[in-house]
Formats: structure tokens, sequence, C-alpha cells
């Protein structure tokens, strides 16, 4: 993206958007030792900024809202909502980071929650001057785009301290190396023969 001085130049538009992030969680109900799978629907209030390619090119980022503007709703495996009380203990220990995701990082330093598809990213490939290369040969500054077995990009990560780094979700997980991607997407239709490695030119 373009920056100066390392810093990755925005712009600020004023307009406010809802934007639903969901998570599964293993949890264990009021320490009961019966643990269920629970689904969170975070309900987040983001400002869209504008941010360009080297080329000047605009791509929406969304810069979190200061304040309590999360709102999460949380399911069981039917797609029933909890109970308030229930909501209020599995809300209550959930870590979790919302500020920014997998793209948000590997792109914009970890500073917005990035909504990027195979479209956008050929896109910044292209007008970031980034050309191929292998995982064996990625250098710092690199990046790694991860596909499903649709070709839809699900996910990427960067060469950062000699290690392949990612955002997880809305998780505060930061991998450290491609095979931490691979376990953490193993069943989730991750199709590793598909993923592009770049070097900036």
């Amino acid at each position: 993206m373009k920056s100066i001085n390392n810093i990755i130049e925005f712009y600020e538009t004023g307009r406010i958007s809802l934007f639903e992030i969901s998570e599964r969680y293993y949890y264990d109900f009021f320490n009961s030792n019966q643990s269920h799978w629970v689904f969170v629907s975070f309900i987040t209030g983001f400002q869209e900024c504008n941010v360009y390619t080297k080329k000047g090119t605009i791509l929406t980022a969304l810069q979190k809202l200061d304040g309590a503007t999360t709102f999460p709703i949380v399911f069981d495996t039917e797609g029933k909502r909890l109970s308030f009380k229930e909501t209020e203990n599995v809300v209550d220990d959930l870590v979790y980071n919302n500020s920014f995701n997998c793209h948000g990082f590997t792109f914009l330093n970890g500073k917005f929650w990035f909504l990027l598809d195979n479209q956008k990213a050929d896109l910044l490939i292209r007008e970031n001057e980034y050309v191929p290369c292998t995982l064996d040969t990625l250098k710092e500054g690199g990046v790694c785009f991860y596909y499903n077995y649709q070709n839809q990009l699900i996910h990427s990560a960067k060469m950062k301290d000699g290690l392949v780094q990612s955002k997880f979700g809305i998780n505060t997980v930061i991998t450290r190396s491609e095979q931490e991607i691979i376990d953490k997407y193993e069943g989730l239709q991750l199709d590793i023969s598909k993923t592009r490695y770049f070097n900036l030119s």
C-alpha cells in the first residue's frame, strides 16, 4: 500500500458502517465440564477509510470506532440465541481483537479491518509491483495468499522478522509459520496447492 515514512496513507471518509463478523468457540458452560460449540456474531461499528495502492487506486478499509462499539450475539449449534445470562457468561470469557483481520495485518500494519477478495488481491499485486516467488525465496515484507478449493481467497500472511506471520480472524492469535496456518484451517477447505507467494520488486 502507499505509505509515507512507513506509515500507511489513508483518508477518513466520515462514513460509518456496521459489519458483522462471526466466530465459533468451544465453551464450557458455567464450568460444568460439558463443553459445546457456540457461535458468536460480533456486530461492530467501523468508519470507512480510503487507502491507496502505489498507483493511487482507492480501496476501502474499516477503522474500528472507539468505545463500546461491538455488540456480540451468541447462538448454540442449532442456531438458537442464548439467554441474556448465558450470553453474558460466554462474552465475559471471550478474548478477541476485531480491530484488524489477516489482510489488515498483511497490508495495513494491523491498523484496519481490510476486505480483500480475488480481484482486489490481484489489483494489489499488480499496482504495488509484487513479483511471484516461492516460499523458500520469500523475503522480508513478502506476502502469501491462501485459497479454498473454490479458488476463493480466504487468508493472507506476510514475511515478518524472518517468519511467515498472520492474524487469525477475530481472535488474538498471530500464527508464526505456514504450518500453523495449515493447522488452523484443518477441515476448513484450505487448498494449500493454490497458495501464491510474492516479493516486493
